[in-house]
């Protein structure tokens, strides 16, 4: 197993033109290429933290920040994923960041997304790992996996409920990171089940941190699911989509979607791997990135 400590000299907050305060980290090499990251759902700012190393070798800076009411930043009561994109230009603008990269996994994809179509001539390209197509729609929502269902059915129709949820999530990660991810481990796809085992110090403190806020993961719920504000077909920048065949959490069949949807998408597909090629291949995400000149 990899021991996990998250460096809280990484942290800063930037108090947003509303009041709000949003809490970033940054990774890598202070003064490298910018990237910015879009968390995983239930996870947090250090979601990328695993390969703050690698991005250090690979001279990049990851900006890791959390999103309303999750970890460390404020919550923005019925928010929806566009509105992101306002709280990244402030975000940019107070770190001097002309141009960046985004990148995006599972949940934080569409933000990705989001960033990508509303702030292109800011974005030079944009990943998009294991995302999801917009989930406002009966018959898309249906192919989504049981466990997200309904999280967002309760947080859209019985919020207490769905609180409530969260709360034990978040208590049970707190206390005991490792027994919470031997659990999720063993209630996973085989795909995924060992990467999560050989990481799990890590996944427990980021689900304990992302859970800090009850509310704000049912904002989070709600957010996922309503319009987004936008369209895929309003990216213009180069977006590159990656996907694991043997992902149960968000099909396989919806990258192809994606790559159809937006104009000159590429998509690389890791054969028997799932929803956690965001840990395993994020250095092929970077690299990609840099290499393509971010």
């Amino acid at each position: 197993m990899v021991s996990f400590e998250h460096d809280t000299g990484a942290d800063h907050t930037l108090r947003l033109r509303d009041g709000r305060r949003l809490g970033y980290a940054r990774f890598g090499a202070p003064d490298g290429v910018p990237i910015l990251n879009c968390h995983g759902g239930l996870l947090c700012r250090f979601d990328v933290e695993p390969c703050a190393q690698e991005f250090h070798a690979l001279g990049v800076s990851v900006v890791s920040p959390d999103r309303p009411g999750v970890g460390s930043s404020d919550r923005h009561p019925g928010h929806s994923t566009v509105d992101w994109v306002d709280d990244v230009r402030e975000l940019l603008d107070a770190l001097g960041i002309d141009r960046c990269a985004v990148m995006g996994w599972s949940l934080g994809g569409q933000y990705a997304a989001a960033v990508a179509a509303r702030l292109g001539d800011r974005v030079t390209r944009a990943a998009i790992i294991a995302g999801c197509l917009p989930l406002d729609d009966a018959g898309t929502f249906a192919q989504l996996n049981k466990t997200d269902r309904r999280f967002a059915r309760l947080s859209t129709r019985a919020a207490p409920v769905a609180r409530a949820v969260f709360a034990v999530s978040a208590m049970l990660a707190r206390r005991s990171p490792e027994r919470y991810a031997r659990r999720a481990a063993k209630h996973s796809p085989a795909a995924d089940g060992g990467v999560i085992t050989a990481n799990a110090e890590w996944f427990g403190k980021a689900v304990a941190e992302g859970g800090r806020s009850t509310a704000g993961l049912v904002d989070e719920y709600r957010a996922f699911v309503a319009p987004w504000g936008f369209t895929l077909a309003d990216i213009a920048v180069p977006v590159h989509l990656y996907q694991g065949t043997a992902d149960e959490l968000v099909p396989p069949a919806w990258a192809a979607t994606m790559e159809g949807a937006i104009a000159g998408a590429v998509r690389t597909s890791y054969d028997g791997e799932g929803h956690f090629i965001a840990l395993s291949r994020r250095g092929d995400v970077v690299r990609d990135l840099v290499g393509a000149g971010v």
